[in-house]
């Protein structure tokens, strides 16, 4: 894997530290979000709260969480090296459609696109010079302390490229239409894609969740109930490897699936044999949609005060990542935004500029 430094465009510490920085995280409409964190950039370039790094350089990023702690090398890479990124999920292609409108009106990428590979030297080995010295932004974001090392030295580029070059697939864990963004445009752009690359190990692997939206069919139950055992539950404490079926009527209910399906992964049985088959949905893209990975079922008011046309909001046990590894190691790809990856990026923290 051939991996090049860039100029980044960085918020200072002052920046993420005061309470009332704009929070890039909100917001459904990313046209509108990105159009937001452009303006504010330059507003932030202008009085001295951000700049756009003088010297190319490769980025050391050590995200913490309560969960996670995940070391990363931030860089970029030519769009067209699909012999080395591996898309590992359908493309919801209105999302797609966002995304391109969001590109060619602005020209920027508000986070890399998050990568990981398997069978290899750690990160953390890779650059434990690096941890050993001080970073040079530290901040707290949202609970997730952020940790950055600024490497623009020829020699310290030069021993991270090296370590790196072994690697010859990279997973893309988030950034799915980002990545299909690029390679869907015109090379003539000459624009690279930022990635962060981390190893296998170092990945918390969830799954996103979902919610039905309009009218299902009115025998849903007895067609669940040839994929699997259905019990009514009061808590979610030993819900473990089942789907778990809430009900804005405040029904519970947890599947244990037939080992007639134990042959397909958790993603598919979802989508098409629980929501299309069972649930009777016909117009996926436009009655289904996804919630992130870290919702728990115990937020289920909060989601159906959001979506007021709710059927039933779906808990999706997690995979681990071996289970995911294989499933593309062998050719095959989930359902659009069926994994969910921890700790990200928060949007605005690396943003690249492009002519």
């Amino acid at each position: 894997m051939q991996i090049s430094a860039f100029r980044a465009i960085r918020f200072n510490s002052d920046y993420w530290n005061f309470p009332t920085h704009l929070n890039m995280e909100n917001g459904a409409d990313k046209v509108q979000q990105t159009q937001d964190i452009l303006a504010y950039l330059n507003t932030q370039i202008a009085n001295g709260s951000a700049k756009i790094d003088a010297i190319p350089g490769l980025y050391v990023l050590r995200t913490t969480s309560s969960q996670k702690r995940v070391i990363s090398i931030i860089g970029e890479i030519d769009y067209n090296e699909k012999s080395v990124l591996f898309v590992n999920e359908e493309i919801h292609l209105p999302k797609l459609e966002r995304y391109k409108s969001m590109f060619q009106k602005f020209k920027i990428q508000t986070s890399p696109v998050l990568t990981f590979y398997k069978n290899h030297i750690s990160i953390e080995t890779m650059v434990a010079d690096v941890l050993n010295t001080l970073p040079t932004i530290s901040v707290n974001i949202g609970g997730v302390l952020y940790e950055l090392w600024y490497i623009c030295n020829a020699l310290g580029i030069s021993q991270i490229k090296k370590a790196l070059k072994s690697i010859d697939r990279l997973y893309i864990a988030d950034g799915h239409h980002r990545f299909s963004l690029f390679t869907s445009l015109a090379s003539k752009l000459s624009a690279k894609l930022i990635i962060s690359v981390t190893d296998a190990n170092s990945i918390l692997l969830k799954s996103c969740h979902r919610v039905v939206c309009g009218a299902i069919s009115a025998n849903w139950h007895e067609n669940i109930l040839q994929l699997g055992n259905i019990e009514r539950i009061n808590s979610f404490d030993n819900v473990a490897g089942k789907v778990v079926l809430i009900f804005p009527t405040g029904e519970n209910l947890a599947v244990d699936f037939m080992e007639q399906q134990a042959d397909k992964n958790i993603f598919d049985i979802v989508k098409k044999d629980v929501i299309e088959t069972g649930f009777g949905v016909k117009e996926y893209d436009d009655n289904v949609f996804p919630l992130p990975g870290n919702v728990s079922p115990t937020e289920a008011k909060t989601i159906f005060n959001l979506y007021k046309n709710a059927s039933v909001a779906i808990f999706v046990p997690s995979i681990n990542v071996s289970d995911f590894l294989d499933v593309i190691d062998n050719g095959h790809k989930l359902p659009a935004t069926s994994t969910w990856f921890e700790p990200k990026i928060v949007d605005g923290f690396i943003l690249r500029k492009f002519s």
